[in-house]
């Protein structure tokens, strides 16, 4: 038979084990992240019913718009929507290419989401210049980026790269103008011919 200090320790084990126990099921079964998730040039979750894929031009008064109704449906239908953003920049928007080798070269940094939403609030300043560079280095460094790397980047084949496939693809695609939505799968040209399919998209 134990002695009263032995039932003692084995009731204080018995606690701490339970804690601990009840703990680790509360981690498994209760998720940490609040609001959707951002990773790369996607924002919700993979497994969402409604997937979005957006074409955008960041020289483009319309897309910057889009960007905000963008950020509002998500806020609104975070577990049900995931959005893939696409570079098509418009051949009359003279800095539209270079922004969008800029926004890729702060995805390299994990910095897509922050450098967008600058990009399209600056894009009356930047879109100006003949040499928007060190426009884009200032937003860049206002989001904690690496400044000798995104230049390294901006200067290198491989961002350039990337957005001429994205090009590339909307083209295949039929796109003519920006912001073309597909969602899922269905062409939407604009934000508000947006709003109305997404509507019906999350019926």
């Amino acid at each position: 038979m134990l002695s009263k200090r032995e039932l003692t320790i084995v009731v204080a084990i018995a606690i701490v084990v339970l804690v601990l126990g009840v703990r680790a099921w509360q981690k498994t079964t209760i998720p940490s992240a609040k609001g959707p998730v951002m990773s790369g040039r996607s924002l919700g979750s993979p497994g969402a019913r409604v997937k979005i894929v957006e074409f955008t031009d960041f020289q483009c008064p319309a897309c910057a718009s889009a960007a905000k109704v963008v950020h509002r449906v998500m806020q609104e239908n975070e577990s049900k929507l995931f959005v893939e953003l696409k570079y098509f920049p418009l051949p009359m928007h003279k800095n539209s290419r270079k922004a969008a080798v800029a926004a890729e070269c702060a995805r390299v940094q994990g910095k897509f989401w922050p450098m967008q939403e600058l990009l399209f609030r600056d894009q009356g300043i930047w879109a100006i210049p003949d040499a928007p560079e060190d426009n884009f280095l200032s937003l860049a460094r206002s989001v904690g980026i690496d400044e000798q790397k995104m230049m390294r980047c901006m200067a290198s084949a491989a961002a350039e790269r990337t957005v001429a496939d994205d090009l590339q693809e909307g083209k295949n695609l039929g796109v003519k103008a920006t912001p073309t939505f597909f969602v899922n799968g269905k062409a939407v040209v604009g934000s508000a011919n947006f709003e109305q399919t997404l509507k019906e998209a999350l019926r």
